[in-house]
């Protein structure tokens, strides 16, 4: 199944008056804007990918008041059962829509040993952005343009810059500061 994206504004559908379900245009997702240190963890050794998913939306769920993390990690590892969020430049994009939220909230594990992900083959995740955004139909384009602003913004080289990030202050600036050339 291939998603709608609108690359260019002129493809994209123009703001509705208001109505229920429209689409709305979204505005520029900044991941530096959705991160704090307190939502960056370093992979604790010998984790799996299982294991830092649930660090991920623990924490995530704590900093955001989501909700109850067994639930929320349910529909995460709901949606990891079908193909592999896992890319071959070792980012790991887990996510869901989630219909209490009303922003998009993120969390990133930075992992320089590697993670195996036993459904991706012989990769290894180096960095896991895991993001959930409303499940409202008016908050797709932006779901869709984080997910392109993440693959964007997180190719082999910045991967393993950032991966290898002292500490979590560290990342995040790191992050802006690649953000803003």
């Amino acid at each position: 199944m291939v998603l709608p994206f609108f690359p260019d504004k002129k493809d994209q559908p123009k703001a509705s008056s208001g109505r229920p379900g429209s689409l709305v245009k979204p505005k520029k997702v900044a991941i530096s804007d959705i991160l704090g240190e307190d939502l960056i963890l370093q992979a604790p050794d010998g984790a799996d990918k299982d294991r830092l998913l649930e660090l991920l939306v623990t924490r995530l769920c704590a900093a955001r008041c989501i909700g109850s993390p067994q639930a929320v990690l349910a529909k995460v590892l709901e949606r990891e059962q079908g193909i592999s969020t896992t890319l071959d430049t070792g980012l790991s994009l887990p996510h869901a829509r989630l219909d209490p939220l009303r922003s998009i909230v993120a969390a990133l594990a930075l992992a320089p040993r590697g993670v195996a992900d036993p459904k991706a083959g012989d990769l290894t995740i180096r960095l896991m952005f895991l993001f959930f955004s409303p499940a409202q139909a008016e908050f797709l384009p932006l779901h869709l343009q984080l997910l392109r602003g993440v693959a964007s913004l997180f190719q082999p080289q910045f991967i393993a810059e950032l991966a290898a990030a002292p500490s979590p202050a560290a990342a995040l600036e790191l992050i802006r500061r690649t953000e803003s050339r």
